[in-house]
């Protein structure tokens, strides 16, 4: 069966893998799927997966696709500029936007697998709204973007998550080795905090080049992807700010045992 939607902007696009619409419907059905029904059937009963192998090759592919992707954005934007400075490229150039955004997808349909292996570790309490929300909505936005906005747009967006994403996986890679390389990731507690600071960066990014781009964005892209960031930075800063009051309670109640036994 194969969806009909309007065709895209770039027509070379429409011929790599994931672009076909009917593609991507069976990746985000099939995620929920298995990550709600399936996952939880198949291990009920049964105790945890061991993944750790799996994980540490996992998040080192993760940190390194990650780094490597956000750098090639980077360089694009030192080299064309923060804010679009014109609506209108040559092939190649269009080549290469296209090319660093489809990647760029690949990496958010690969993060889905975080929620996998939450599932088969039976890390249910992981398994939230918001990560789900997040994850597919990252897939699709990503996947719109290519399809129907192939610009410098996103190029911002794209490079500072794949810095953010290179933290997180090292932050899991390093996690998953043990209890004993626990004390290497004493900055864990900030990353809830970096996450808020990079959807600010990426609200103002939008924000402001509406107003000095020579090519601002398409309205509908703009305003799913600035309603979307603002969500996220709302949810976030709100689990930031959930983490740091149950650190003060507990740092409180240390503090109130110790004086009871003194």
């Amino acid at each position: 069966m194969s969806l009909y939607i309007p065709k895209g902007q770039l027509t070379f696009v429409d011929w790599w893998p994931l672009i076909n619409p009917s593609e991507m419907a069976f990746i985000l059905i099939t995620y929920p799927i298995c990550v709600l029904k399936i996952g939880p059937i198949i291990t009920e009963g049964r105790s945890a997966f061991q993944t750790k192998g799996i994980l540490i090759f996992y998040n080192s592919f993760k940190v390194i696709n990650s780094s490597t992707l956000g750098y090639k954005f980077l360089l694009y934007i030192l080299e064309n500029g923060l804010f679009p400075s014109k609506c209108e490229h040559n092939n190649l150039k269009l080549y290469i936007i296209a090319s660093l955004y489809w990647k760029y997808m690949v990496t958010k349909v690969l993060d889905l697998f975080d929620t996998v292996f939450f599932i088969i570790r039976k890390k249910y309490d992981h398994v939230t709204f918001l990560h789900m929300y997040h994850h597919v909505f990252m897939v699709v936005i990503a996947w719109l973007c290519l399809k129907y906005d192939p610009s410098d747009h996103w190029a911002f967006m794209a490079s500072i998550n794949c810095i953010i994403h290179g933290i997180i996986s090292t932050h899991y890679g390093i996690t998953s080795l043990g209890p004993g390389y626990e004390k290497y990731i004493w900055w864990k507690k900030y990353l809830t905090l970096v996450q808020s600071i990079q959807f600010v960066l990426v609200i103002a990014h939008l924000i402001v080049q509406v107003f000095i781009s020579a090519c601002p964005l398409h309205s509908s892209t703009y305003w799913i992807g600035l309603a979307n960031f603002i969500l996220f930075m709302l949810h976030f800063t709100d689990f930031y700010n959930k983490i740091k009051r149950a650190h003060c309670n507990k740092e409180f109640m240390k503090f109130f045992c110790y004086k009871q036994l003194h």
